[in-house]
């Protein structure tokens, strides 16, 4: 587990995007996904961003997570510019610099809730002992030590999610980016999973971007930004409430 924030680490900047622009392309249409969007994001900082469905958000996500190549711009995270990589060397950002968590939990039915947060670690090249360790430490972090040998269909939505943050965070990743995280679950499950990524923000010192239509999550995020027509901007009066 990373330690805790210090002055001096507080200001650090892990994630910096400038002038990142995706235009999608099919025949005589175009559509400009987002448009030469700058972003500082400095290390234990929640930001929530917010804006009007199509408005770009998750593929700026994806961008950022290096899953989708931008058109032009550059994203540096901790420092490395990672828009020019070779694909391999994206393939190694996200095992062990990003982590992921969706809205739909993407749990591997056969296998037991310990060995889906234990993937991860396999990928980025552990396994046996170590891994389980590892794994059962992050579970244990998100309060489902007492689920570790049950299968995802035995799990609340609320419990698939944790699994879910769980698997995201067993690599110790700088960045975690959370892409509509509560749109599957129940009003007090949703509640208690931004509560918890709030809480692994602020103890561990990672950086979180979230991606939600969900108003509640304002309560545990230090920036919430606005976009919509491919622009990145502060929430709008209309939207502020």
């Amino acid at each position: 587990m990373k330690p805790a924030p210090t002055p001096e680490t507080e200001e650090e900047v892990v994630l910096e995007v400038r002038g990142l622009t995706k235009e999608f392309v099919s025949g005589k249409t175009s559509v400009l996904a987002t448009d030469h969007v700058d972003l500082e994001v400095r290390r234990g900082e929640i930001v929530l961003l917010m804006g009007p469905s199509g408005s770009g958000k998750t593929t700026l996500l994806t961008m950022i997570g290096g899953l989708l190549r931008p058109t032009s711009g550059t994203i540096r995270i901790g420092g490395r510019e990672i828009t020019s990589l070779a694909e391999s060397d994206l393939y190694e950002v996200r095992r062990h610099v990003v982590g992921f968590v969706f809205q739909v939990f993407n749990l591997l039915e056969p296998l037991s809730v310990l060995e889906n947060v234990v993937i991860p670690l396999n990928l980025a090249g552990e396994s046996g002992k170590d891994a389980n360790l590892r794994a059962r430490s992050a579970l244990s972090d998100v309060g489902m030590s007492e689920r570790v040998d049950f299968k995802p269909s035995s799990l609340s939505g609320g419990e698939k999610q944790r699994v879910s943050i769980a698997r995201a965070l067993v690599h110790d990743p700088e960045l975690v980016l959370a892409d509509e995280p509560t749109a599957n679950l129940d009003s007090k499950n949703g509640y208690d999973v931004v509560v918890l990524l709030r809480d692994m923000a602020k103890t561990t010192g990672r950086t979180v971007i979230i991606v939600s239509h969900d108003h509640r999550i304002r309560e545990i995020a230090d920036r919430v930004l606005w976009l919509e027509d491919g622009k990145l901007s502060a929430v709008p009066e209309t939207q502020a409430a």
